[in-house]
């Protein structure tokens, strides 16, 4: 799902509208490598759910599709980002393009990072399912949702912040957080082309802002 994007800033705001958690990441699925996609070097799941950090934007909706469940804003700069919906926001068919809301969204996350093999084409290589929560929503949640592996190019690192930002095999540009159990991140360079298996944006709130 998802440009460069998200401006975090307002996190006390009540949630007293829809509700919360997952779907199915917006992933425009490229062919299959050519070579074979080497496993991600680390998992973050093993000993329990993935924890994702939340942010929060305010958004205009420029798309809505209900059957897949997923959303397409625009933040206050004008950058798009496409993300899923959490099963829990059972209210979906209310959210309209032109509504705007303060969204608040777990954020994409690595969970495996690893260097690709050589001759690797760009491609989805598979899927599992997980468990993803996080403590510092507004209203504390946990969802089944999909990780994806794939093979991404890095277009931008920052080992000491654990972000990096991933040309994705749609062509999108993906800003994502590493999970600290995903070591030597430091070896990592832009233009590298890596094996990362990660969970996408999930929104799983959205507020109408009060009236100015």
């Amino acid at each position: 799902m998802n440009q460069s994007r998200f401006l975090a800033n307002v996190l006390a705001v009540s949630f007293a509208a829809l509700s919360v958690s997952a779907s199915v990441p917006a992933l425009a699925q490229a062919p299959a490598p050519a070579a074979p996609a080497a496993a991600p070097a680390a998992s973050a799941t093993s000993m329990g759910p993935m924890v994702a950090e939340v942010g929060v934007m305010n958004a205009t909706v420029e798309a809505v599709d209900l059957k897949n469940r997923i959303v397409t804003l625009r933040d206050n700069n004008g950058n798009l980002a496409t993300m899923n919906v959490a099963k829990t926001i059972n209210n979906l068919e209310k959210v309209k393009k032109g509504d705007i809301f303060v969204v608040e969204f777990a954020q994409a996350i690595a969970i495996g990072l690893t260097v690709a093999p050589k001759g690797a084409q760009p491609g989805v290589v598979g899927k599992r399912t997980i468990t993803m929560a996080s403590k510092n929503a507004a209203k504390p949640f946990t969802e089944i949702t999909d990780v994806f592996v794939a093979t991404a190019k890095i277009d931008s690192i920052d080992a000491a912040k654990r972000t990096a930002v991933l040309v994705l095999p749609s062509g999108e540009k993906q800003k994502i957080n590493v999970d600290k159990k995903v070591l030597g991140l430091e070896k990592f360079k832009v233009g590298d082309d890596v094996v990362v298996e990660y969970a996408d944006d999930m929104a799983i709130g959205f507020v109408t802002p009060p009236k100015k």
